[in-house]
C-alpha cells in the first residue's frame, strides 16, 4: 500500500501571470527597493515597474479539508523570485528565492497562501503561517499616495474589501 503524505505542499507546475490590484484601482507593484507597494499607474508605468506578478499552484496533500488553492506570489526581479512572505507584525514583504521550495514539510509557511475565489476575477489570499489572516491594503504610514500589503485579520464580519484582490491578465 502506497503512503500516504499527510501534512504537506509540493509544487505544481501550473502558474499564471496577472496584475494584482486593490479595491480602488491601485496596482501591486516592487519597487527599487524591493517592497511590495501599491499605487496609481498608467499603461506606461506599468510596463515600466514590476507590476506582473505569477501565482504558482501548488499541491495540497493534506487530508483536512481545503481552505482553497495552495499558491504563492512572486515577481521576477535581477534572476530571483521575489516572494511575498508573512511576518508576525502583520507585515507583508518580498523575500528573494532562487528557486521556490519543491516541497513544503508543514502545514504553515511564511510564503504560501490559500487562493479563494470572492466573485469572478477577485480574490483573497489567507495566510497558511497565519490562519484567518489575509493579504489586504492599508494606506502607507511613509508615503499617503501609496498602500502597503499587510496581513488582515478576518473578524466576527469577515473581512472587507481591503483583503480583496482583482486579478487582470498580463498584456504583454
Amino acid at each position: 500500500m502506497a503512503e500516504v503524505d499527510g501534512d504537506s505542499f509540493t509544487i505544481s507546475s501550473r502558474w499564471f501571470t496577472y496584475n494584482l490590484q486593490c479595491e480602488d484601482k491601485k496596482f501591486l507593484y516592487l519597487n527599487h527597493e524591493g517592497r511590495l507597494e501599491l499605487q496609481h499607474l498608467t499603461s506606461n508605468e506599468q510596463s515600466q515597474l514590476d507590476c506582473k506578478f505569477n501565482i504558482h499552484l501548488f499541491n495540497d496533500n493534506s487530508l483536512q479539508e481545503r481552505k482553497g488553492r495552495a499558491v504563492m506570489v512572486y515577481a521576477n526581479k535581477d534572476g530571483k523570485k521575489m516572494v511575498a512572505c508573512c511576518r508576525s507584525n502583520n507585515e507583508v514583504y518580498a523575500e528573494a528565492m532562487q528557486d521556490l521550495p519543491k516541497k513544503i514539510e508543514e502545514r504553515q509557511h511564511k510564503a504560501l497562501f490559500y487562493m479563494t475565489m470572492v466573485v469572478s476575477n477577485k480574490y483573497m489570499f489567507e495566510s497558511t503561517l497565519y490562519p484567518s489572516k489575509f493579504l489586504g491594503f492599508e494606506p502607507d504610514k511613509r508615503n499617503s499616495s501609496l498602500k502597503a500589503v499587510v496581513l488582515l485579520e478576518k473578524g466576527h464580519r469577515g473581512v472587507d474589501e481591503k483583503a480583496e484582490v482583482t486579478l487582470t491578465k498580463k498584456v504583454i
